[in-house]
């Protein structure tokens, strides 16, 4: 049996297209994330890798800064 690789998404690769598993943290940071669009299910691409990372959700961009409060977990999709 193949199971999906999760990971957190900071270590998503640039074109790397994955789907959220889990958002981790504080009911505030999963909520703020929630509103913009990062929730669990959404399939998105790493645009750019870094500190912030570009993320798109569809015809979306969004600028995402890893926090310490919160944490954002991915499996790669093909």
């Amino acid at each position: 049996m193949v199971t999906a690789v999760q990971l957190p998404l900071d270590m998503l690769g640039e074109g790397e297209f994955a789907r959220v598993v889990d958002v981790c943290g504080g009911c505030d940071c999963c909520n703020r994330l929630s509103e913009m669009g990062l929730r669990v299910g959404v399939t998105l691409r790493m645009v750019k890798q870094g500190n912030p990372s570009i993320l798109a959700l569809g015809e979306q961009r969004l600028c995402f800064r890893p926090h310490d409060d919160c944490t954002v977990i991915v499996e790669l999709v093909d």
